[in-house]
């Protein structure tokens, strides 16, 4: 007897891709995050698991992955704001200095400016 050979339409080649590609894709991102994908997906699920709840109870004294994680954002954002702020400061200070040198320059001009016109009026006359 003859086997015959398994034919997979487009669509099912897409299926099977989304199958492998679309948790795949969902736990990189969550580790990426810093999340529990697991957990993600029990709570978006719904599934409370009694193992989660038992860690909750032992691990009360510390705190939450997430808030850890807020926490070390709120500190990266806060050591980016002051690195800014420095920035900004030291711009400030270099924006003065640049005026202070166009108005030296500026003065000079008028003073070369006043001693050209005094040597052709010597000149002229």
């Amino acid at each position: 007897m003859a086997k015959r050979k398994l034919q997979m339409t487009a669509f099912s080649r897409f299926f099977l891709f989304l199958i492998i590609f679309l948790p795949s894709l969902f736990f990189g991102v969550s580790y990426l995050k810093g999340e529990d994908g697991m957990q993600t997906l029990k709570d978006l699920i719904g599934i409370e698991s009694t193992e989660s709840s038992n860690n909750e109870s032992v691990s009360s004294g510390t705190k939450p992955a997430s808030e850890t994680f807020v926490n070390g954002e709120v500190k990266r954002l806060q050591d980016e704001l002051d690195e800014k702020d420095r920035r900004l400061k030291d711009l400030y200070q270099e924006n003065e200095l640049l005026k202070k040198q166009a108005d030296d320059a500026k003065a000079e001009l008028e003073e070369v400016t006043k001693q050209l016109e005094t040597i052709k009026k010597a000149i002229g006359q």
